[in-house]
């Protein structure tokens, strides 16, 4: 009887903070059962996202006449919207695929540095993207925390679509420019119910100009000054995420041996 009572303070708490089966470990021991195998579990969660993406300038042109002198051709903020999925296969660590389309109005704005907006021209056309990425996510907190800031790293794949509304822009016969580039993002993620989280991120890449190049998009309003080979894109957004199954913890106690 003293044995048992003396064994039972050491194994109730070890038995509370197990983890369930099929739940995420802290470290991989072995690379095939504890993160591949993290794959075949229900660690699984679906998320859609919403939010405005921002793009660096595309081009620095001449105007027609010098003496007004020179103008950028700039997207206005625009939308974004997407779904993905995504798995935890550590405490801290997961993954996510994930689909985000684009649309932002193009414009022409006077850069001549003294306020002026003679060469200004709005709405010419509208620049699409269609982004599919994969990324490795790394949580600071365990995922299924309440609250946890986040870091991601991945590679993306983009398809711009230009919808031209004025001769100033043009596909030039190319309806479509691919890009593939790395990315990451960071945010927190904030659990909600049991079942849902949210996330609040800001993703940030750097991928090939669809107006530079061979067959990119045209820009009609005068000579080029400056074409850079790489444009950069902001996405804000907010992502509402469904897991499948939450972290759990047995909560059984040990069985005291009968005197």
């Amino acid at each position: 009887m003293m044995i048992a009572l003396m064994c039972a303070p050491v194994a109730a708490p070890a038995i509370s903070n197990a983890q369930a089966p099929d739940s995420p470990k802290e470290q991989a021991q072995d690379f095939v059962h504890d993160v591949l195998g993290a794959l075949f579990r229900p660690n699984w969660n679906l998320f859609a996202h919403g939010g405005f993406a921002t793009n660096d300038r595309f081009l620095l042109e001449q105007a027609v006449n010098p003496a007004d002198g020179q103008r950028s051709l700039e997207s206005a903020h625009g939308y974004n919207v997407g779904i993905g999925a995504g798995a935890d296969i550590l405490v801290r660590m997961g993954i996510r695929a994930s689909y985000t389309f684009t649309s932002s109005n193009l414009k022409f704005r006077t850069d001549n540095g003294d306020g002026s907006d003679l060469l200004d021209v709005s709405d010419v056309g509208n620049v699409m993207t269609h982004t599919a990425s994969l990324e490795v996510m790394r949580y600071m907190l365990p995922s299924r925390s309440a609250f946890t800031p986040y870091g991601t790293l991945g590679i993306q794949a983009t398809w711009w679509a230009l919808d031209q509304k004025s001769p100033l822009v043009t596909s030039g016969g190319a309806s479509t420019q691919f890009s593939a580039s790395p990315l990451f993002a960071f945010g927190v993620q904030f659990k909600a119910t049991e079942k849902w989280s949210g996330r609040l991120e800001a993703s940030l890449a750097s991928g090939h100009n669809p107006f530079t190049g061979k067959s990119a998009f045209r820009s009609l309003a005068g000579p080029t000054i400056d074409e850079p080979t790489s444009v950069g894109r902001t996405d804000y957004r907010f992502a509402a995420v469904y897991h499948f199954s939450r972290q759990k913890k047995l909560t059984e106690m040990a069985p005291v041996a009968n005197k």
